[in-house]
């Protein structure tokens, strides 16, 4: 079984557990009586410069120990200091040290959208991302059939809630269809090896459908690499460890996107 199937399976159990302890109903009410309007990251697009989603991570199943002691609210100040269009928090408990409670934490504190990154195979999934404050939603086309990536599609739509698919190759591309996308994502990193080619987000942009922005994933470690995948028609950049390890992320943000 592959690191993705491990993950899927583990969440399919943890979900299980929080939908027998808090029904559907419960959440639909939480979000009415919160009365939050979303923020649109699609509109915060009209500037032709690079716009970086910086990404809260503590660690990955490549990289075991990124910034295990971060303080969510602190590292999301600076990214918003530092000009980050959105920002990605990681929700995955078991390989990512993430938590829903890092999104709720942040979100009094930044005005930017935020995204849940989290490995999406249940309705249930999305109205919990929309309770804890996220307002963008990642799909795997991986693990998801071309129907239920057009089903969660319409219903992050209804939601209000916009989405990010994420592909790696053409097969994945192919389920993506015509599925109603706000965001195209390309992830370069081989999830057998880890490793990350930048070559492959430049050599797929010839088969990259043009209406949904593209978003460069994975593998940029300076402001070299990212100014390379703009030339290549990327518009937004999903960054992470870049980031994480910085003893000022705004610096490196402000470094990025000039």
């Amino acid at each position: 079984m592959d690191i993705l199937s491990k993950i899927v399976e583990r969440t399919a159990h943890t979900l299980a557990g929080r939908k027998a302890a808090t029904p559907l109903s419960a959440l639909e009410a939480r979000i009415r009586d919160a009365g939050r309007q979303t923020i649109s990251l699609k509109a915060r697009l009209t500037e032709p410069r690079p716009h970086v989603i910086a990404e809260f991570k503590r660690k990955s199943p490549s990289r075991p120990n990124i910034n295990l002691t971060a303080d969510p609210v602190a590292i999301a100040r600076q990214y918003q200091a530092g000009g980050a269009s959105a920002m990605s928090v990681l929700t995955e408990p078991d390989f990512f040290g993430g938590s829903p409670d890092d999104l709720r934490a942040i979100r009094p504190h930044v005005s930017m959208p935020l995204l849940r990154k989290d490995f999406m195979i249940d309705p249930y999934q999305f109205y919990e991302a929309r309770e804890m404050g996220a307002d963008l939603v990642l799909l795997i086309a991986r693990i998801l059939e071309p129907a239920q990536l057009a089903e969660f599609s319409r219903l992050a739509g209804e939601l209000g809630l916009e989405t990010l698919c994420e592909v790696h190759n053409l097969e994945e591309l192919e389920k993506v269809g015509d599925a109603p996308i706000d965001f195209l994502g390309v992830n370069c990193r081989d999830l057998k090896r880890f490793e990350t080619n930048l070559d492959h987000l430049v050599d797929i942009t010839g088969s990259l459908p043009a209406g949904a922005p593209w978003v460069a994933e994975s593998g940029i470690h300076a402001p070299a690499d990212l100014q390379r995948l703009h030339r290549a028609g990327y518009q937004l950049f999903l960054i992470g460890e870049y980031l994480m390890k910085s003893g000022d992320p705004a610096a490196r943000l402000q470094e990025l996107i000039v």
